[in-house]
């Protein structure tokens, strides 16, 4: 257990009453029994393991308003008898700081609950242990178990606060389905408690659920609308678990909801999981700030306490035969998009390659011939895919403006709007075709 390291100061000023003063903090020390500016330890061990997690108590207006306003002075922490309990030590409970209609369960609050229902990983363990006491970022390799550790802590903050609610969000369906299983199958969260929506439910319906339910799973629009309408009381929420947490930059809906919940401001906690946080610093920083993340849990396969669950994948290469229907759109998308290239090559607006010549690769026929042939119009088509590539809508916009900031100097100003007009057609095509042909070259493997 650290401890706290006290500050000296020094003051020329002698007539200064240092008696008077530490009197004064004394006084202060009792009445609150550990000043606010101290940190606040959760030693959350096992039997005869001292371990902390320091977080500091801070005001509403900072990075995270925590169950820590809660918790004014710890001891070290003890493993009940029952494996799956802990108990958390506290002394006081204090009254909020910012904005909270939310009660605690004081004797609940004493301990909080990990399953023993499936196999203990110790990495799930220390994860969870941060994620109920400071804001987290969990980025953890697919299937390696973020439902489980969101579970747990949605689970003990549905214990903790008995009046309080507890939001799961994520963009997909199955993301949901497979957070709701968890709750109920491994935790045990009461099933009448909790409630799905999304934006196919009525807002009248959702109203009546933000008022009698207490955990609910949604898309991040449905709450971004329901925050912003009124509807859900923000002031009730203790805890907001975000899935597919990359996403959060600019003004997706998880950031909305987001600044949405600091501007009143509510004290909750925040736990964001993602499989894929990014390479890049920035873009990591990013969410972190744009969820008010205090604290950063990565893992990656090659870590010690994952590298045990990680098992070998096996992959294996199934070929199947192109549909034709497929090789037929192809083709005739082809057949719309050659003369708009040629006329624009032949002017000079586009690099004068031989389109014919590529375009004969993806021209596939039926793709239904030999095996041989099938496999020459593959290769040939694979090559014209390589040069179309580079016509991206992008390179297409550049063209454009290249040529309205110098035409060739040969160019009539009445074929302008022609070249505009094949540009135009180009941008809105090609993607098309781009995606079609990548789709029926992936079928072939």
């Amino acid at each position: 257990m650290t401890s706290t390291i006290p500050h000296n100061v020094f003051d020329d000023d002698d007539e200064f009453d240092w008696e008077a003063a530490v009197r004064e903090i004394d006084v202060s020390c009792e009445a609150s029994k550990q000043s606010t500016s101290n940190p606040i330890h959760h030693p959350l061990a096992e039997t005869n393991t001292q371990s902390s997690i320091n977080t500091h108590k801070k005001s509403f207006a900072s990075r995270q308003s925590t169950l820590d306003r809660f918790i004014q002075k710890e001891r070290p922490g003890v493993r009940l008898e029952k494996e799956n309990v802990w108990e958390i030590n506290q002394d006081k409970v204090e009254a909020s700081e910012g904005v909270s209609c939310v009660k605690i369960d004081s004797e609940a609050a004493k301990t909080w609950i990990y399953p023993v229902n499936i196999p203990l990983r110790d990495y799930q363990l220390a994860i969870t242990k941060t994620a109920l006491f400071s804001n987290t970022l969990v980025a953890l390799p697919t299937g390696l178990g973020k439902t489980l550790i969101a579970a747990v802590v949605m689970y003990n903050y549905f214990r903790w606060f008995p009046e309080g609610k507890i939001i799961f969000t994520a963009p997909s369906r199955p993301l949901v389905m497979q957070q709701i299983e968890a709750c109920h199958n491994i935790v045990g969260v009461p099933q009448e408690w909790t409630i799905d929506m999304t934006g196919q439910t009525s807002p009248t319906k959702r109203a009546c659920f933000w008022k009698a339910k207490r955990v609910f799973f949604v898309t991040p629009q449905v709450l971004e609308r329901d925050i912003q309408s009124g509807t859900c009381e923000v002031k009730h929420i203790v805890c907001l678990v975000i899935d597919e947490a990359h996403r959060a930059s600019g003004n997706y809906s998880y950031c909305v909801v987001v600044r949405e919940l600091m501007s009143v401001p509510v004290e909750l906690r925040i736990l964001a999981l993602t499989a894929t946080p990014g390479s890049k610093h920035q873009t990591i920083q990013l969410i972190i700030d744009n969820l008010q993340i205090s604290t950063l849990e990565y893992r990656n396969e090659s870590d010690p306490d994952v590298r045990p669950y990680v098992h070998d994948r096996k992959i294996e290469l199934i070929e199947v035969d192109v549909p034709g229907d497929a090789v037929d759109i192809d083709n005739k998308l082809l057949e719309v998009i050659r003369p708009f290239v040629a006329r624009l090559r032949a002017i000079g607006v586009l690099p004068s390659r031989d389109l014919q010549t590529l375009a004969r690769g993806y021209n596939l026929g039926s793709g239904r011939g030999a095996e041989e042939e099938r496999g020459l119009a593959m290769d040939e088509g694979l090559q014209w895919w390589s040069e179309m590539k580079e016509l991206s809508p992008c390179e297409l916009l550049n063209v454009r403006d290249r040529f309205r900031q110098a035409p060739p100097l040969d160019l009539p100003t009445t074929k302008y709007g022609e070249v505009e007009c094949c540009i135009g057609v180009l941008i809105t095509l090609l993607p098309r075709a781009q995606v079609t042909f990548k789709s029926w070259s992936k079928a072939g493997i």
